[in-house]
């Protein structure tokens, strides 16, 4: 059916349709439910994808069906500008990352016990003393009459006597050589510790060589018996000295008064001067002291005693220590006679 002719054009808006062809030739208008088409092409042509060549499930894949990623080749280690240090071998049995985690984790822990045997004299045991600081050599076999020597070094060349204590003893002292069997332990900075067949007659000398990273300070001289000294001490007098004296236990009639001996300070082994008493009625207790050999007192110290109560006093030595410094205990009862009267004195160190 031919169109209408458009006779009054303002009633109309303009529209611009695209349209498609569906696999069965009919049209089909392009909207939003119906996007136009579009091949993507290369200068190959179409390139076509198929279900086969899409992964069919993420996660961890088989060797055979899994991508290799490759290193950039300008990167000699897993991370840009890296290094290795010099002058350390991976030790013996190790390889690759794994090697050199397994030798890092065995320098972080115990040392493993090294052992040997000799039949001559010769080293027995020797070992790199490096992150360790100490350990155990045990003596398992001792042989017939021979002499084992402890030594230690820096450069592997030039070795020094190594002290060690026998462990079995509560109160050893240190040694150098053994020539029985027992446990040996050592503190030791050196590079290289080992132990060695100095003097051999016949049999086998077999030695455990153990290190630690932390070791308890074995070497010293025990005090505990024995003949061990540490220079010579001299001490004159008695140490911590005390001298007591009972001064009074007469009852005192009303406010009368006792004075007690006056005591030369003499053994300046003494530091204080000191007084108590005790009585049933108040009173009043004094320390006084002399500076001209007991001529005049002057009190230095008093304290109040209230009836059926103590008191004591204190008082640090001064003066001149010996014969001219004395010092002694006074009592000044109160207005009541008393039925109970108790009055001491000491010298002592503290």
């Amino acid at each position: 059916m031919p169109n209408p002719p458009i006779q009054f054009p303002a009633t109309f808006a303009a529209v611009n349709a695209v349209a498609f062809s569906n696999p069965d030739n009919s049209a089909q208008v392009v909207s939003t439910d119906a996007p136009l088409p579009v091949t993507v092409t290369s200068l190959a042509g179409t390139q076509a994808i198929s279900a086969a060549q899409l992964p069919a499930s993420l996660g961890a894949k088989a060797g055979a069906a899994s991508l290799s990623v490759v290193p950039a080749s300008d990167l000699a280690n897993l991370e840009p500008a890296a290094s290795a240090i010099t002058g350390t071998t991976l030790p013996t049995g190790g390889s690759g990352l794994t090697g050199w985690l397994s030798a890092i984790y065995k320098v972080c822990n115990e040392g493993p016990a090294i052992s040997g045997s000799a039949t001559s004299a010769a080293t027995v045991v020797s070992a790199s003393n490096v992150t360790y600081m100490g350990g155990t050599f045990q003596v398992t076999s001792a042989g017939t009459t021979c002499t084992v020597t402890y030594e230690q070094s820096n450069d592997g060349t030039n070795w020094v006597a190594l002290p060690v204590i026998p462990a079995t003893a509560a109160n050893a002292v240190p040694v150098t050589t053994s020539t029985a069997t027992g446990l040996y332990a050592f503190t030791s900075a050196a590079a290289y510790v080992r132990a060695r067949v100095s003097t051999y007659t016949s049999g086998t000398v077999t030695v455990v060589l153990v290190q630690k990273q932390q070791s308890s300070p074995n070497t010293g001289i025990t005090l505990a018996t024995g003949a061990a000294t540490i220079g010579a001490v001299t001490v004159s007098g008695t140490v911590n000295a005390t001298t007591g004296y009972t001064d009074s236990t007469t009852n005192l009639a009303a406010a009368a008064t006792f004075t007690g001996t006056g005591r030369a300070t003499g053994n300046t082994q003494y530091g204080f001067f000191n007084a108590c008493a005790y009585s049933d009625q108040a009173g009043t207790l004094f320390v006084e002291q002399s500076l001209d050999t007991g001529t005049t007192y002057q009190p230095v110290a008093s304290q109040a005693v209230s009836a059926g109560s103590s008191a004591n006093l204190s008082v640090r030595l001064c003066g001149a220590l010996g014969t001219g410094v004395l010092y002694r205990v006074r009592y000044l009862n109160g207005a009541t006679a008393q039925a109970t009267f108790r009055l001491s004195s000491s010298f002592t160190a503290s």
